[in-house]
């Protein structure tokens, strides 16, 4: 495999992967049995995002990082200073990161590396406890460990869910060019495309608008990855309660099923809203694993 030269922050540990190299990992990172759509996103060039691997000659540990701040080590190097050096851009060391960025990780057995590593400078988070973007001071700069969580979707929980709440009456159109320009929040189409164009033309999305036709409530095609659409909400704050997360995710989850594809769920534990939506639509906890939010 070709690569390019170090980059700052990363590049003392390890290299950046040529692009035209990606399609080479996708078959390697198909084996994890976690949701790694997002990281699988960047290897098809479905968005820019950055692959690292810890050696040139026979990469044994690969580093994908999406441009919305979320990355995946997969795999386990036999260079222990490769550990040394995962440690130090975990806490960044090197100061070369200024965003917090989330870190999920395979094999298992890595887990207990990363809790040698760290020591410390490890803080774990309760199952249920609410993830606050403002930190005391002794934990901004420490590693926190919440848990990414995975949903299988049931169909036959989700009917049920329709029986007994889909008689609300509101304004649901497809999410435009021009909608999609206009929405503001933390998780919106523009954090997962490239660009407007590339979401209408490869994406999908459905936008509840209040008065004044405003975009009230988005659900969206994070990522789709061959038959499975991951699921994206947005609602601004002052509808926030109203119902119409639940009513737009469900217009999403319609068409995924009319046009064949898996509806895919996965948040962090620390997002208490998410998981008592996802439940709601019918989606079941599935798995469990460490989720690592990185200083910056």
């Amino acid at each position: 495999m070709n690569h390019k030269k170090d980059m700052k922050g990363w590049g003392y540990m390890m290299k950046v992967l040529e692009a035209r190299d990606y399609k080479k990992v996708i078959p390697i990172i198909r084996t994890a049995d976690i949701n790694t759509m997002f990281a699988i996103s960047v290897l098809e060039g479905k968005v820019d995002g950055t692959v690292f691997v810890d050696e040139e000659a026979s990469p044994a540990a690969f580093y994908i990082l999406h441009p919305y701040g979320m990355a995946l080590l997969y795999g386990e190097s036999s260079r222990e200073d490769f550990y040394v050096k995962l440690a130090a851009h975990m806490l960044n060391l090197e100061n070369a990161r200024n965003e917090y960025e989330w870190l999920q990780v395979y094999p298992a057995s890595l887990y207990s590396k990363i809790d040698a590593i760290l020591g410390s400078h490890l803080i774990k988070k309760a199952p249920n406890e609410p993830y606050k973007k403002s930190f005391v001071p002794e934990e901004d700069k420490k590693v926190l460990e919440y848990q990414r969580i995975n949903f299988a979707f049931n169909k036959e929980k989700y009917f049920a869910f329709k029986r007994d709440f889909m008689n609300k009456d509101c304004k649901i159109v497809a999410t435009s060019e021009a909608i999609f320009n206009q929405l503001e929040g933390s998780v919106v189409p523009k954090f997962f495309w490239n660009s407007s164009s590339d979401f209408i033309n490869n994406g999908i999305g459905y936008t509840i608008l209040s008065e004044h036709d405003i975009p009230a409530s988005t659900a969206f095609a994070s990522f789709i990855i061959d038959n499975k659409l991951e699921i994206g909400i947005e609602t601004c704050k002052e509808n926030q309660g109203s119902g119409f997360a639940s009513l737009v995710c469900a217009k999403l989850i319609d068409y995924c099923i009319v046009n064949g594809y898996e509806p895919v769920w996965s948040c962090n534990s620390g997002n208490l809203g998410s998981r008592k939506l996802a439940h709601r639509l019918g989606f079941e906890e599935s798995k469990r694993i460490p989720y690592y939010r990185l200083s910056k």
